[in-house]
């Protein structure tokens, strides 16, 4: 038989919110430990925020999607950047 609690309605408030700031805690610990919250990602990481293929991923790129090379192979992109082109691009 399950346990019911009675809780004064400032109490049961009380409860939801402590209860929520955890679940908020656990969730933005989650998102920093998988480094979803980075802004810069190397080409694999921008082919899964954008959902797309590689070869996709380079006709934008030859299409003026925003990125930084470091030497002859190591592309970067900021996600921020990205998402704006990517609104701009979708308003032409």
């Amino acid at each position: 038989m399950p346990l019911r609690v009675a809780l004064a309605e400032d109490d049961e408030r009380a409860l939801k919110k402590y209860i929520y700031e955890i679940a908020l805690d656990t969730v933005n610990q989650v998102r920093s430990d998988a480094g979803l919250d980075r802004d810069l990602v190397n080409k694999s990481g921008i082919i899964d925020f954008l959902e797309c293929s590689p070869q996709f991923l380079d006709e934008l790129m030859n299409q003026g999607l925003p990125y930084t090379l470091f030497g002859s192979k190591k592309y970067y992109f900021s996600k921020q950047e990205v998402r704006k082109w990517v609104i701009e691009y979708n308003k032409k």
